[in-house]
């Protein structure tokens, strides 16, 4: 079956700079950062399950890309616990507080929730997901898994290379809060390449944890220092929203694309969005096309999708709209029909803002527990704002809400924003064949369709499609990476096609798949960032 997907590509090229994949048969695990992927591994061979594996790593990256990822933030997760198309989705996306309202911020004139703002700090809902997750399928001891993050912790990590490019960057973002920039500043400077850097209140947020599970986040004194800080910036949030914070199981949403089944999370995710473009290509016979033809497709594909994400997607519980709607024929056939592959259509500026930081980890264990893992603080560093004894640096995931009077993501009280941060599944013939996410903020739905359209389209494999240059249509403005070919790129300029080129790399991503055929697993890791894929 995957030598099916591949054809002629199963093994790269090696008269080019590149990755191999990674083959294994009995586990195998992906991540943005080695060190994560190696005490996934530990965890692995010491009996742990894929559960156990995906929050250790998680909890290590809270140190390791701390830009990226943290207990401050939300997470989703897909889970098959028997190696099956029998697909389990966990939306672990906290709530704007109790007392959040979009009106309150019209009355002062203010039409854009920026980062700092107390407004955009949502109620982070990480741990309230990771405690659910093992709690229903976790193997190992729950404290056990934090032993390598208190460690990371209390005598930190050494920083990578592209954490390091990432933390550059935001130097002057750092230095807004004094909290934040004590613990993220080195000497008034950011963490550059080998420094070494370290939570040690994040250790004894961690060690809470550990102990006390859920109420040690949610109740507490995390929570009251969480609360004080939130305070003290304005924030009118309470004890209750902290307490009354869930994560709960959702059924996933999917779409059959040439065969093969993709599955994603269901709104206020934008999976979605990534089921829309890939049912838009399938109308086409993209192997007849040149390759600019194509990639002028895609992005009129992908500018469908976000144009109906940002008009109609909300928090489900208060916008009943009905997703099998968006995936009926007749309604993309009407939209499909639009696209003049001679030239650009130009679509209004959106206003969901741009932003391209997460983390996405997968895993398989030995018993076909497979998991599919992703948490974000939105922003690189989220808010910026930190809560100075715990540690805990806040997410800005309330910059997705608008201030659009009677729009479904208006913010107000106790609402899930329109969420970016998908993993992914895919399945042919009734069975689980990978797991995989595309990390890069709003782009992650084009970079699902996209990396898995390089596979089924065009029978690259894992590796070679998370590597193949990116273009990505962003608010009519067309982002390309440096790899792109300049004849191509004139091609799409005819087109009409304003280009921002060269742009710095889109994103990551991390993929496993499973060929049961031959008992192997193939797992890949993005070069764009520091990560591994890793087995045995």
């Amino acid at each position: 079956m995957i030598e099916e997907i591949f054809r002629k590509n199963y093994v790269r090229d090696f008269s080019s700079i590149g990755k191999s994949n990674i083959i294994c048969s009995n586990a195998m695990l992906a991540s943005s950062h080695p060190i994560a992927s190696s005490v996934g591994l530990d965890v692995l061979k010491s009996g742990g399950n894929a559960v156990d594996a995906a929050i250790a790593m998680n909890t290590v990256l809270c140190i390791a890309e701390p830009h990226m990822t943290g207990v401050g933030g939300d997470c989703f997760v897909m889970i098959s616990v028997d190696g099956s198309k029998n697909i389990k989705a966990l939306n672990g996306s906290g709530k704007s507080s109790s007392n959040a309202k979009a009106s309150t911020l019209r009355k002062r004139n203010v039409s854009v929730i920026t980062p700092e703002m107390p407004d955009a700090i949502t109620i982070p809902g990480a741990v309230a997901a990771w405690f659910l997750l093992h709690k229903e399928y976790g193997f190992m001891p729950w404290k056990e898994l934090f032993i390598p993050a208190i460690k990371y912790a209390q005598q930190g990590i050494m920083v990578h290379e592209r954490v390091a490019l990432d933390w550059s960057k935001n130097k002057q973002k750092l230095s807004l809060d004094s909290d934040t920039s004590k613990l993220f500043l080195k000497n008034g400077k950011s963490f550059e390449f080998i420094d070494n850097f370290k939570n040690e209140n994040l250790s004894e947020t961690f060690q809470t944890i550990a102990q006390e599970g859920y109420d040690g986040f949610y109740h507490g004194w995390v929570a009251n220092d969480m609360l004080k800080k939130l305070k003290s910036i304005g924030g009118n949030h309470t004890l209750n929203d902290f307490g009354n914070t869930t994560a709960e199981w959702v059924k996933p949403i999917s779409s059959d694309y040439r065969g093969f089944r993709l599955h994603e999370c269901p709104p206020n995710g934008q999976g979605l969005v990534a089921l829309i473009i890939l049912s838009i290509l399938e109308k086409f016979d993209l192997k007849k096309m040149s390759k600019a033809d194509y990639a002028h497709l895609f992005c009129e594909a992908t500018k469908i999708g976000y144009f109906l994400r940002d008009e109609y997607l909300a928090d489900p519980e208060l916008n009943k709209l009905s997703v099998d709607n968006f995936l009926n024929s007749n309604l993309l056939d009407q939209y499909a029909s639009t696209i003049d592959m001679k030239k650009v259509k130009i679509y209004s500026l959106s206003d969901f803002p741009d932003h391209p930081d997460t983390i996405y980890l997968t895993v398989r264990d030995e018993n076909g527990i497979t998991i599919s893992f992703i948490n974000s603080l939105f922003d690189a560093f989220g808010s910026g704002i930190t809560a100075p004894k715990s540690g805990v640096l806040f997410h800005c995931r309330g910059r997705a809400f608008n201030t659009i009077e009677g729009h479904p993501n208006e913010l107000n009280p106790n609402k899930r924003p329109v969420h970016t941060i998908i993993p992914a599944m895919i399945s042919k013939n009734n069975k689980l064949i990978g797991s995989f996410g595309v990390m890069g903020g709003q782009y992650q739905a084009a970079g699902h369709a996209y990396v898995l359209s390089q596979i089924i389209d065009f029978g690259l494999n894992p590796q070679l499609a998370l590597n193949y240059p990116r273009i990505f249509p962003n608010n009519n403005v067309l982002d390309i990476e440096d790899d792109f070919d300049l004849n191509l790129i004139n091609e799409l300029k005819l087109k009409g096609h304003q280009i921002n080129y060269p742009v710095p790399p889109i994103g990551g991503g991390q993929m496993i798949l499973i060929d049961e055929e031959r008992d192997v697993l193939i797992g890949a890791s993005d070069w764009r960032k520091d990560g591994l894929a890793i087995g045995y």
